[in-house]
């Protein structure tokens, strides 16, 4: 059917199915035969068949044939190309008459001569819903029927077109388009709805089609199907066996670095996405064999034993890939590994190698040094343990896949690797411990040097605290016991501060000698026993002055005690016999003058040397030589206290004595000539009250040199 050659006489309504019927249920067929004189024959009998295909070939026509404007020809040809058309498919003609009677009449007249075999009725448009009801009919002769020629031969032209197509997708499979069946099955769905029988009718057509076409492929898919799935199994079971075997085989290795444990865990990768879509490809071909089991009872022997054997192969390469790719991943891990500890290992020789022991360097500088070293040292046996950890997780990745993977070639490999780590964390450790004890002598010498000084130093400070802090301030018995006593604790504390500083000496020379390093023991040497001969000097000294100050308040306390004792006797003297003279205990006092006399050339002496002391503040200076001429002062004010009890009888005595030695001069004697008061021997070299201040206190005496010089 080509209605494309139609168009124009469809839209024309030349002749249509309006889509009714008539009473006794014929389907309707209108003829405009206005537009006749313009059809030729062929086309009019092409349209009418066309026509009368659109419905069921069991279908009977009752044609409306509207003569009200034809001549008699016209209807003649019209009838004509009916019966040719719709032949024995014409239940009857009803031609509508024209309004004139003659007219009527010559076609009355007209269709009793010629005897057509078609059956037809004369009938008036007002008489017309005799044979067709109103609803029926179209608004043309009418009726209120609607008919739109346009859609009407759209929808022909569209089922042309899918009945074109389940053509082409019956005779091809490959065209099949889930589209255009979809829009297929909408345009069905659409002509059922339309409740008009042509629509009905080619409907019901394309549901045949299609379900014909279906069955075909049906038929047609078992055999391909099978076909299909041989092949699949075919290029399934020829990669695995074939480049899948050879890429996998190729993949099987250690790599002995970073770079090469990268580009195979990526290569592993890629292989494992490729042995995804393996797994992917196994399980629809499992999926096809199930089904071609159902449809193909005959060979679902056979498929089940393919499917078997699909699975168990895709499954032992998938197994094998994982294996292999477990371990590169585990071996890439240690390679990252032993490369960080190499480097670390690296920055620890450097670090060795760079140092110059020779350099001269502060402790803080030292100590710095060899915290870096330490440092180093620990994040290299860190990265060590690291490295070993991965090692033996590798090898334990081996052993796990033992059945698939060359597990002691890889575990022989890895052990390799380990082996050389371990020897090299070893060689590594040996010379930074070295290094370290070489640190270590050198600390410790600097520290004994730096002590040593510290010793040194100290004896300077202890030589300015004796000079500064153990002068005397304040001549009194207990400044002098108390100056003694922290005298003494200063001279322990040099001692022992000597002796530390000759132990750092000695300690210093044993590192330098085991460090092979060229030192300044010897200078520190000659500096701390030249601060010790200053300081001991220094301690001499203050040791003589001490002493002349013991010996000075030992005899004024003396001379205050014989003051006091001669004053009794004197007394004692007085009260028994009443009366004194100068002759009463002269032998004593003429001593006692004499030592008060030594006692105050001591005292002028002691004063001297208190003033050359500038250490001390010229105050404490001065407030020292004043108490030492008030205990002087108070000595010879006891002792005139003393003489004033003679009375006259001791100055005529004394003026007589004077006029005595006016005429009888005698040589003098010191007051060491002079005899003992009992009788006893005499000394030829201390004074008498040293004598005394030895025997009663056992301190030993000062040697008096001159009048100029002081004791020492």
């Amino acid at each position: 059917m080509n209605w494309q050659k139609q168009r124009q006489h469809v839209l024309d309504r030349l002749a249509f199915v309006p889509g009714g019927t008539d009473r006794e249920g014929n389907a309707l067929l209108v003829v405009s035969t206005s537009q006749v004189q313009e059809c030729s024959y062929e086309n009019l009998v092409s349209l009418l068949a066309l026509l009368s295909d659109t419905l069921p070939p069991s279908t009977l026509f009752t044609v409306l044939l509207d003569t009200r404007h034809i001549h008699l020809k016209q209807l003649k040809f019209y009838l004509r190309a009916c019966q040719q058309a719709l032949y024995k498919k014409v239940r009857q003609v009803l031609i509508i008459q024209p309004e004139k009677f003659l007219d009527q009449q010559k076609i009355n007249f007209d269709l009793i001569v010629s005897g057509y075999t078609l059956k037809t009725v004369l009938i008036s448009m007002h008489k017309l819903s005799k044979f067709v009801d109103v609803n029926q009919l179209p608004e043309q002769f009418g009726g209120t029927l609607g008919y739109d020629p346009d859609a009407w031969l759209s929808k022909r032209i569209e089922v042309k077109k899918w009945q074109q197509y389940l053509a082409e997708i019956d005779a091809d499979s490959s065209k099949h388009n889930p589209d255009d069946d979809q829009r297929l099955e909408e345009f069905v769905s659409k002509l059922q709805s339309t409740k008009r029988v042509e629509d009905e009718y080619s409907a019901s057509l394309l549901k045949r089609s299609i379900s014909e076409v279906k069955l075909k492929e049906e038929e047609n898919s078992k055999e391909g199907l099978i076909k299909d799935h041989t092949a699949g199994v075919s290029d399934f079971l020829d990669w695995i066996e074939g480049s899948g075997e050879k890429w996998l085989n190729s993949l099987c290795q250690v790599a002995d670095n970073v770079d090469e444990a990268e580009s195979l865990v990526k290569q592993h990768e890629e292989l494992t996405y490729k042995t995804k879509e393996i797994e992917e490809q196994s399980h629809q071909l499992a999926e096809m064999a199930t089904r071609l089991m159902a449809a193909c009872p005959q060979v679902a022997i056979v498929l089940q034993k393919t499917r078997e054997q699909i699975r168990d192969v895709a499954e032992h390469f998938a197994y094998r890939v994982e294996a292999q790719t477990q371990f590169a991943v585990s071996n890439k891990t240690f390679r990252e590994k032993v490369g960080e500890f190499i480097k670390k290992s690296d920055q620890m020789l450097e670090k060795v190698c760079a140092e110059d022991g020779n350099s001269v360097k502060t402790i803080e500088e030292l100590t710095s040094t060899k915290k870096e070293l330490d440092d180093l040292v620990n994040s290299m046996n860190v990265s060590f343990e690291s490295a070993m950890d991965a090692g033996e997780e590798t090898v334990a990745k081996a052993r796990q896949y033992a059945e698939v993977l060359p597990t002691e070639e890889f575990v022989s490999h890895i052990a390799s690797s380990l082996t050389y780590i371990s020897q090299r964390q070893n060689r590594h450790n040996e010379l930074a411990s070295v290094k370290r004890l070489e640190q270590q002598q050198h600390i410790q010498l600097m520290t004994t040097y730096g002590d040593c000084d510290q010793a040194i130093k100290w004896l300077g400070e202890l030589k300015e605290t004796l000079h500064k802090e153990y002068s005397l301030s304040d001549i009194d018995e207990d400044a002098v016991r108390h100056l003694r006593t922290d005298r003494q604790n200063l001279d322990r504390t040099a001692i022992s501060t000597y002796q530390y500083g000759k132990q750092l000496l000695s300690m210093a020379k044993n590192s330098e000698r085991s460090s092979n390093k060229e030192g300044s023991s010897e200078e520190r040497k000659e500096k701390l026993e030249a601060a010790w001969k200053e300081l001991d000097l220094a301690i001499q000294n203050n040791e003589q002055r001490l002493k002349v100050v013991e010996s000075f308040m030992a005899t004024h306390r003396q001379m205050m005690d014989r003051v006091s004792e001669i004053e009794r006797s004197l007394r004692e003297r007085l009260r028994v016999s009443g009366k004194l003279n100068s002759i009463t205990m002269s032998t004593d006092r003429k001593r006692l003058r004499n030592d008060i006399e030594e006692l105050s050339n001591i005292g002028k002496m002691l004063s001297a040397q208190i003033n050359a002391d500038h250490t001390t503040t010229p105050q404490d200076r001065q407030t020292a030589i004043k108490q030492i001429s008030d205990k002087i002062d108070e000595v010879m004010t006891a002792q005139r206290r003393m003489e004033s009890l003679i009375g006259e009888e001791e100055e005529a005595g004394s003026s007589s004595s004077g006029k005595e030695e006016k005429t009888t001069p005698r040589k003098s004697r010191p007051l060491s000539k002079v005899p003992e008061e009992e009788g006893g021997d005499l000394s030829p070299v201390f004074p008498r009250a040293v004598r005394l201040l030895e025997t009663n206190e056992g301190i030993a005496p000062a040697i008096r040199l001159s009048k100029n010089e002081s004791y020492l």
